[in-house]
């Protein structure tokens, strides 16, 4: 099947974006120039929706799309070469840089997962190509998605310790930046937003159980009070006072033993604040000195 045939076929079904791929399978084996023809429209459109900054971006739409240019590398249809994929990963580099200049950037960031599955893809037929430009990107984003608590910035990670290191800089980025990262996600930083987001909801909670304790012990204590003005003259005492006054003692033990709880929560919930903070800190520490490193070791960028 001719690739315009196909393309044209899909217009109705795809909408505004009739060059989408509706199934690798049926595709035709394509020549490269056919197959950067397809990629550039894809590009085309993400780079037009991202780069307007007024509109709403239908960022699952984007996502999908860029799966779809995944798969098509993948596949053995585009038959792409190396100045193929050269041209391909400067103009996604050149994308996604333009996400550092705009103020906002949630749609770049939320698209940053499938812009890493690209590379990584790509990275496995094309290792030789100068990836420093594109893993600077990519540790961006990770850490503004860890900022956005974006679930995504594992599977970035991810992606990035799964590209190709043939070449000798992406050793040394996974074995010395990748690596700390890497003894974080052992030790459960991905966890670490679940945790607190856990933690507030159970001091919600407590909170919520306080407040009704208090209104339980006022009206009690009131009720208590007018009881025993009433009983003053009286000389034994009702077991029925004895027995309200033993239940206002209980609710108070009970208040105190919840505000006990909710000092833990609050002791847990800022040691995992300080946790969340320092890996912030630690993101952006290993994003410059890898970006020190990729810089120094590009004898084209100096």
């Amino acid at each position: 099947m001719d690739i315009r045939t196909y393309t044209q076929t899909q217009a109705v079904s795809n909408g505004v974006t009739p060059f989408r791929i509706s199934s690798i399978e049926q595709l035709p084996t394509l020549a490269q120039d056919e197959s950067c023809h397809i990629i550039k429209q894809y590009f085309d459109y993400l780079e037009r929706t991202l780069s307007n900054q007024e509109a709403i971006v239908d960022v699952e739409q984007l996502r999908d799309m860029l799966n779809e240019v995944s798969g098509f590398i993948r596949s053995n249809k585009s038959q792409l070469r190396a100045d193929g994929y050269s041209r391909m990963l400067k103009r996604l580099n050149s994308i996604y840089a333009q996400g550092l200049r705009n103020t906002n950037d949630r749609a770049f960031t939320r698209t940053a997962v499938n812009f890493a599955d690209i590379l990584n893809t790509v990275s496995q037929s094309f290792p030789s190509y100068d990836y420093s430009e594109s893993v600077g990107l990519l540790l961006h984003y990770m850490h503004k998605m860890f900022n956005y608590r974006e679930e995504g910035w594992i599977e970035v990670f991810e992606h990035l310790i799964s590209m190709s290191d043939s070449l000798e800089i992406m050793q040394l980025i996974k074995t010395q930046h990748l690596q700390e990262i890497q003894n974080w996600v052992e030790e459960g930083v991905d966890n670490l937003f679940a945790l607190m987001d856990e933690q507030l909801e159970v001091i919600d909670n407590i909170d919520a159980d306080i407040l009704l304790l208090d209104q339980e012990l006022l009206q009690r204590r009131k009720a208590f009070s007018k009881q025993t003005r009433a009983t003053q003259s009286e000389l034994v005492i009702p077991i029925s006072r004895a027995r309200d006054k033993q239940l206002i003692q209980d609710l108070f033990d009970r208040r105190a033993q919840l505000i006990t709880e909710r000092i833990g929560k609050l002791e847990l919930a800022d040691l995992l604040d300080e946790n969340i903070e320092e890996f912030t800190d630690r993101l952006i520490e290993i994003r410059r000195s890898a970006m020190i490193q990729l810089v120094w070791s590009n004898p084209a960028s100096h």
